[in-house]
């Protein structure tokens, strides 16, 4: 499971940057680039982070005022919006993030034009999936319930989307108090509709928060932020043939990791019922945000890397593959020790079901490490459809195991099946990654950072 822009959505909005900002007061990288890449890498870390935190929280206290069938059905519901929204929101946050510096007075109108096209998707996919009867588990049939799921998909994916959109304006402490708030409010909102009629109170104590917090951000983006941008930026705009074609290779990326991280739980509630859904749901959302982490502190160090032109290349992946076996050693021993205590907070049937589902998640984090790391060289060589192969290998292992595990094995399959194919995965990239790594000599004559490793390596 490698992490896309909507990756961390279920517990927290927390949008990697795959792609360099230019800075618009610094348009030539230089020394300021750096900071500003470092701050934004630790505003998203600490978003996921805090939203991880907070999301376990929500979660914690649903199990407490609310029954298992009535949890696993909002979990399941909540899950498939996030489904729709990933790929409704179309990988903008990417988009914005790279383009949006230097759109100058085309800021306004391309944020714009961003939310109304993910809206539109968003509608389109909503109503796709409805005729298909994919929502049958977790949507009724009134009228009412399935235009108020509509809007909620459109508010999540915008909701996204700002995340990519604040990076951009160069407003990177405002992702995790946008997040943070919102899922204050979550919690703030969740003993006052215990008693909702029908039991839509979890999914309106999810979305309300979302997207009362949407909203204002927006105000603020459209009213202050965007056209402060519009005064200063003087960088040359990017053409139609540019964004079209990043963006067609991030949204096809996006859909694989969007669709990994949001369909299992979704698979669970058809297959098995909303009870079992109650007890998987957090050991995947757990999952889910571990590698976001691990996504932005990879990106954080090769995106710094990637703008270096000081021959300091191998420096910078040291950094990145450190930090990634710390931070994946030390969640896979978290999860795998504490599985138990942990769902236990959520009382004694969710640690007893869940407990090895979450096991199975922590032991694959650092096979994604190395996928991860694959993928920061392929940003670097600007190979982007390859890393689109490799997680189709590594989506069909892990899809395809689930469904077929799911009978069998129950809600440990999803978990066991993405063990399997981010090992495997990492099996096939050992050796291409151990040749790009040896690619990196330091060779301060070399002009760019990127220029000798482009040039060197050839394998895959």
């Amino acid at each position: 499971m490698t992490a896309g822009p909507a990756v961390g959505s279920a517990v927290g909005s927390a949008t990697p940057l795959r792609h360099a900002p230019t800075d618009p007061a610094n348009p030539t990288g230089g020394t300021a680039q750096p900071s500003l890449l470092l701050r934004t890498a630790f505003a998203l870390m600490s978003s996921t982070v805090a939203s991880a935190a907070l999301g376990f929280v929500f979660w914690l206290v649903a199990a407490r005022w609310f029954p298992p069938e009535r949890v696993g059905w909002a979990a399941a519901a909540i899950s498939s919006m996030a489904l729709l929204a990933g790929l409704a929101q179309l990988n903008l946050t990417s988009l914005f993030a790279r383009f949006l510096p230097t759109a100058g007075t085309r800021s306004r109108r391309l944020i714009l034009a961003g939310y109304a096209a993910s809206a539109a998707m968003a509608v389109l996919l909503t109503a796709g999936f409805l005729g298909l009867g994919l929502l049958s588990g977790v949507l009724g049939s009134q009228p009412v319930e399935v235009l108020a799921f509509v809007a909620a998909v459109v508010a999540s994916a915008i909701f996204f989307i700002q995340d990519g959109v604040l990076a951009a304006l160069r407003r990177p402490g405002l992702v995790p108090v946008k997040n943070v708030l919102a899922s204050a409010g979550k919690l703030a909102l969740l003993p006052l509709l215990a008693g909702t009629a029908a039991g839509y109170g979890l999914l309106l104590a999810w979305t309300v928060p979302m997207l009362v917090t949407m909203l204002a951000v927006n105000w603020w983006i459209l009213t202050r932020l965007a056209p402060a941008q519009r005064r200063t930026a003087s960088t040359p705009r990017p053409t139609s043939r540019e964004v079209f074609s990043f963006a067609s290779a991030e949204y096809v990326n996006g859909t694989i990791n969007n669709t990994l991280a949001f369909l299992p739980p979704v698979l669970v509630v058809n297959l098995l019922g909303p009870v079992p859904s109650a007890y998987f749901h957090l050991p995947w959302v757990i999952g889910v945000a571990g590698t976001t982490v691990l996504w932005n502190v990879v990106t954080s160090f090769v995106v710094q890397a990637s703008s270096d032109d000081g021959g300091r290349m191998r420096a910078h992946i040291d950094r990145a593959v450190l930090l990634v076996a710390l931070v994946a050693g030390l969640a896979m021993l978290t999860l795998v020790a504490a599985a138990t205590p942990l769902l236990g907070l959520l009382g004694s049937d969710y640690a007893a079901h869940g407990a090895g589902a979450l096991r199975l998640v922590g032991l694959s984090l650092p096979f994604t490490g190395v996928v991860l790391l694959y993928a920061a060289f392929a940003m670097m060589e600007k190979r982007m459809w390859r890393m689109v192969l490799v997680q189709a290998f590594g989506a069909v292992i892990c899809l395809g195991g689930t469904v077929l595990g799911l009978p069998r094995f129950g809600i440990a399959a999803p978990a066991l099946a993405l063990l399997v194919g981010q090992a495997v995965t990492a099996a096939v990239l050992v050796p291409g990654l151990v040749r790009r790594y040896r690619a990196t000599a330091v060779d301060p004559g070399s002009g760019t950072a990127g220029g000798r490793l482009e040039a060197e390596v050839t394998g895959a």
